[in-house]
């Protein structure tokens, strides 16, 4: 630079149409030059430093997909459904219809026991309307209250319950819940119920109230039962008495299911 500076001055110098002005103009413009050109030398190891850590993400990724292709994918134990996924029964209703007249093929059966009762005791105080030939042209449907034939200490008897899994399906109970294929059963047979109480809390408040603390902790195991998945075949339904305590929980046949109740008469 200092060198170029004396050239420019001796050629100027013995130029005498190169005014001061001009002078200082020309010097302006090569210092500008110049700064370029330092410029251009710092930006250099950014221009480095930015096709380096490129480089580098590219390696972290390979090396990333290539460590997790060995290894095994997640399991998902909530047979496919999303955690929050539930299933509802809009169409069962918690009253039964009543008649007062019937006909053939229809039957009477004087069930006289409560394992269907919600707090409400049409099925235990009236005779029930019974459809023996219900299913010859429909399927089962989740909510159904049937009839069948169960063991006593007497012999077989006919009894009542709520269908709750239909076949092929996989049932579940976690604290008292029913979970069908992974899905919580939201419906108002979908979880442990005594006498139309729907959890332990509530009947514990009940038991104080009627002044019956002594009998606090005797519905605690029916609250939170827990019964490990199984899967019902083709051919099976899994069934509950709305009563948890007074009802039974089992797996039918199809073949054994005699009727389905339509109502009560009165």
């Amino acid at each position: 630079m200092n060198k170029l500076k004396r050239e420019m001055d001796a050629f100027i110098g013995s130029n005498p149409r190169f005014k001061e002005s001009l002078k200082q103009k020309i010097r302006m413009e090569i210092k500008n030059v110049n700064q370029v050109e330092a410029s251009s030398k710092r930006k250099s190891p950014i221009k480095y430093v930015a096709v380096f850590v490129l480089l580098l993400s590219a390696i972290s990724v390979f090396l990333v997909l290539n460590l997790n292709k060995g290894e095994p994918e997640p399991q998902n134990t909530n047979f496919g459904q999303p955690e929050t996924a539930v299933l509802t029964d809009l169409g069962t209703e918690t009253e039964i219809a009543f008649f007062t007249e019937y006909d053939t093929p229809m039957e009477i059966l004087n069930f006289k026991y409560d394992a269907m009762d919600r707090g409400n005791h049409e099925y235990t105080v009236y005779p029930l309307l019974i459809d023996p030939q219900a299913y010859e042209d429909k399927s089962v449907s989740r909510g159904d209250v049937i009839v069948y034939k169960m063991e006593a200490f007497d012999g077989k008897k006919k009894t009542v319950s709520r269908i709750i899994g239909l076949p092929g399906e996989t049932i579940e109970i976690k604290e008292g819940q029913v979970y069908v294929d992974g899905q919580r059963l939201d419906t108002f047979y979908g979880k442990a119920n005594r006498m139309g109480i729907g959890s332990l809390e509530e009947y514990v408040a009940a038991l104080k109230a009627q002044g019956a603390e002594q009998n606090v902790g005797s519905m605690k195991e029916i609250f939170s039962q827990t019964t490990p998945a199984f899967r019902l075949a083709e051919d099976e339904v899994f069934v509950a008495g709305d009563d948890w305590f007074r009802g039974s929980q089992e797996t039918l046949l199809l073949s054994e299911i005699e009727g389905e109740v339509m109502g009560y008469v009165k």
